[in-house]
């Protein structure tokens, strides 16, 4: 017998997969009320769960648009509350807030509505910058502020710094104008 058997690392003795058994309309439509129960969920992110329950496509669609009748299912709806969550909850841009939207399944009109209205740009850019003095104290404390050993040039700081904004979803025209404010104001002190 093989050491690694039943502990899932792959071959003959791993894990075996149970076939999905079809999940009947009625079960589905529990399921569905359970998840909706818990916490809001869009249009996209129910059918997904409910074609991995092995449901058929018109049951789908029919369970879909009961959820939509009876006002549990309401994209819009879910829209506003997931981005007034992530802006009070998170330092994500808007690029980022539309990434999240889009993958759930809102479309860019709407997102970018919401988004303008949870997320002004002024306030954006004031979150931005929140964000970009922080991270800039942070590094003068620790002493490190690229990659090597020694102090970087103010090119590479503003460099690191614009990665860092877009990674979190800030607009590229609005790193730029930040960093050409910050560099005015004499900000990145690093230079040896």
């Amino acid at each position: 017998m093989s050491a690694t058997r039943g502990l899932g690392f792959g071959g003959m003795g791993g894990k075996r997969q149970k076939e999905k058994e079809a999940i009947t309309p009625e079960e589905a439509w529990s399921k569905a009320l359970l998840w909706l129960s818990r916490r809001s969920l869009s249009r996209r992110e129910v059918e997904t769960r409910l074609k991995r329950l092995g449901l058929a496509e018109e049951n789908t669609e029919e369970i879909l648009e009961r959820l939509r009748e009876i006002g549990y299912l309401d994209d819009s709806r879910f829209a506003r509350s997931f981005a007034r969550y992530r802006v009070e909850t998170s330092s994500a841009g808007s690029q980022r807030l539309m990434r999240d939207l889009a993958v759930r399944g809102i479309e860019e009109v709407e997102a970018k509505a919401v988004i303008e209205e949870f997320l002004p740009e002024a306030e954006e850019e004031a979150r931005a910058r929140r964000l970009a003095e922080k991270k800039l104290a942070e590094w003068a404390r620790s002493g490190r502020y690229a990659d090597g050993e020694e102090p970087a040039r103010s090119r590479d700081v503003a460099a690191r710094l614009g990665r860092h904004l877009q990674q979190k979803g800030f607009p590229l025209s609005m790193i730029y104008r930040l960093i050409d404010s910050l560099e005015g104001e004499g900000r990145f002190t690093f230079d040896v």
